[in-house]
């Protein structure tokens, strides 16, 4: 069924897609920080985690986020409209909602201002961990594999 997209816009002001992403987002800006702190050629520790942090937040966190969730709302017949919320062309029956196949003939994205930015990079993020996650999940096996050929888990 066709269908129109408009730019989803998450509650709270997109805190719960902030928290989601925390533990990626905390342990690249760990692992950030200490590389940085090893390379920079400053003695301060305090200043080279302050430059540390304005470097991660503005060339890692906003680009990163901003750029998956472009991605992933770029193709939204592959993501299942991920980013989008579906406005039917035609009339749905309250029963029929779960089985259609909407398709997106038009899409709308919301206007880009610094708040707009916040809620697409959070939400990247979220798409960003959810990537890192499906891909350790395939990883896994043969690695699985590999550890039981050489005797691990008997």
């Amino acid at each position: 069924m066709k269908a129109h997209l408009v730019e989803a816009t998450p509650d709270a002001g997109g805190w719960g897609h902030w928290i989601l992403a925390a533990p990626a987002i905390c342990f690249l800006g760990w692992l950030w920080l200490d590389l940085f702190g090893i390379l920079s050629p400053l003695q301060s520790r305090p200043v080279d985690f302050l430059l540390g942090v304005l470097v991660y937040v503005f060339l890692i966190l906003l680009p990163f986020g901003y750029s998956a969730h472009r991605f992933v709302t770029s193709f939204p017949g592959i993501f299942q409209q991920a980013g989008w919320t579906v406005q039917p062309l035609e009339a749905v029956k309250p029963e029929e909602q779960h089985i259609v196949r909407y398709v997106g003939v038009t899409r709308e994205r919301a206007g880009t201002d610094g708040r707009r930015i916040l809620l697409r990079a959070a939400q990247g993020w979220v798409y960003l961990e959810i990537g890192a996650i499906l891909a350790g999940a395939v990883a896994m096996v043969p690695l699985f594999f590999s550890a039981v050929e050489f005797g691990f888990g008997r």
